[in-house]
């Protein structure tokens, strides 16, 4: 199984790295400053036993000499941690007094005759302090040199006395972040102790009151999926309810009237040809209505929310020719010119659903055109959309009803339609929501019947 990651400890390894970056960058700098302080101080120092030999340089007969008595050399050679060396340099470079072989100046002395340097003598790394001076126009060069035993152990004393407790702010600091964040996270906790304590048909907003900023729009987003959710699976129960109530009365006429024909067929008086005909065109009819029913709900189901979203570009005129094979003959068996005025429509759609969408507004007009009537679909651009009108020559409807006939189950007045389902113009308005389209009815102007109107937005990039 995948761990799955904890705020928590996500916000602490983001939060230790940065501090620890802090910690380090204050640490040099103060470690810097202090080294550079007592450097300056230890070199002073190291200066000042070359100034102390350089007293005691004396002329004599044109060759310097360091007359340094026994007791004046153990003070000045004696150190509790280094070892310290020396040596007095004539203008030729050769070694008057000391120690020999102590590394010379890498470099020209500046101009006040002091310099400070690292080397080696003997295996051993030193800092030495160069000291230039004059004695009766005799240029001398003093060398005071001294292990670094001290210089580490100050380098060490600095590490150990800063890092330590920088080391333990770092610690306490992620300590008071952890309780601080746990802290913050607590209206994170609450909200998931609300969640886990609904019932799965609890689909109510959820409380923000006492939710920080941050959260809120995780919670306001969470509440809008509640919103839909609750609408969606609204509709689904609409959907079985009434579909389980349109189903009902086709299928029990569908059952007594074959229940009658097989009365009638094992009866005394055996049914005439003719009477068992009508019984069965009955049975055939209903059976047809059942079909249509049924094909329509399945269409309903695929143009709710959550149905079919696969959309592509494609031209409305191709959607009319695929229509246009199947609603022909229907329309010359009811002696109803169903004509075509195509102009390219680009948009961005799913074939099968606009498909459905189509033949709905056909169907639902060669069925309330009068037989010897006309019936015209047209498409074309406007502004961008593409629109798609479908005229007949109806009785069209009445302005107070154009809005109910988009209802589910509803019919004009209460009509009893033997092949109507009352869904048509339900499946439309649905599968037009699901391309965002505006669907309206208004009086066709030319053919003075109904006009339904379909105008979807523009394909991106329009």
């Amino acid at each position: 199984m995948i761990r799955q990651p904890s705020l928590r400890r996500l916000l602490l390894i983001w939060l230790l790295p940065a501090m620890l970056a802090l910690v380090a960058a204050g640490g040099l700098m103060a470690y810097g400053i202090a080294l550079r302080s007592a450097t300056w101080a230890y070199d002073r120092a190291l200066l000042d036993t070359s100034l102390a030999l350089s007293g005691q340089i004396r002329i004599v007969s044109g060759h310097p000499v360091l007359n340094l008595p026994s007791q004046a050399q153990e003070i000045l050679l004696t150190d509790r941690y280094d070892n310290v060396f020396y040596e007095v340099i004539g203008p030729q470079g050769e070694s008057v007094a000391g120690h020999r072989g102590i590394p010379r100046p890498p470099q020209q002395l500046p101009e006040d005759g002091r310099i400070y340097y690292d080397g080696w003598f003997h295996d051993r790394e030193v800092r030495v302090a160069a000291l230039f001076v004059l004695r009766e126009g005799i240029p001398l060069l003093i060398l005071a040199a001294e292990t670094q035993t001290k210089r580490d152990n100050l380098v060490r004393e600095i590490l150990t006395s800063m890092l330590l407790p920088e080391l333990l702010l770092v610690a306490a600091t992620l300590g008071l972040g952890w309780l601080g964040i746990r802290h913050g996270l607590k209206p994170v906790e609450d909200l998931r102790e609300q969640l886990s304590q609904r019932s799965h048909h609890d689909l109510s907003a959820v409380s923000s009151d006492r939710v920080p900023r941050e959260i809120g729009p995780l919670v306001e987003e969470l509440n809008h999926l509640l919103s839909r959710l609750d609408g969606s699976l609204s509709a689904q129960r609409n959907f079985v309810s009434d579909a389980a109530h349109q189903l009902r009365t086709p299928l029990a006429a569908l059952q007594a009237q074959a229940e009658l024909a097989l009365r009638r067929l094992n009866g005394p008086a055996p049914a005439q040809t003719g009477e068992l005909r009508a019984e069965l065109e009955r049975i055939l009819a209903a059976t047809r209505r059942l079909t249509h029913l049924a094909h329509q709900l399945l269409a309903l189901a695929r143009a709710e929310p959550g149905g079919e979203q696969a959309m592509k570009p494609l031209d409305l005129v191709e959607v009319v020719h695929q229509c246009a094979e199947t609603w022909h003959p229907r329309a010359l068996e009811r002696n109803i010119d169903l004509g075509f005025d195509l102009a390219p429509a680009p948009l961005l759609g799913q074939p099968r659903l606009l498909e459905e969408l189509l033949s709905n507004l056909i169907d639902n007009a060669i069925h309330y055109t009068p037989a010897g009537g006309s019936v015209t679909v047209r498409t074309f651009a406007r502004d961008g959309a593409a629109v798609l009108q479908v005229d007949d020559t109806g009785p069209g409807i009445a302005p107070e009803q154009r809005e109910k006939v988009f209802e589910r189950f509803h019919r004009i007045n209460g009509e009893q339609n033997p092949e109507g389902c009352g869904l048509g113009l339900a499946i439309v308005r649905e599968i037009a929501k699901q391309h965002g389209a505006d669907v309206w009815l208004d009086e066709a102007p030319v053919l003075g019947g109904a006009r339904l109107e379909v105008s979807f937005p523009p394909p991106p990039g329009r």
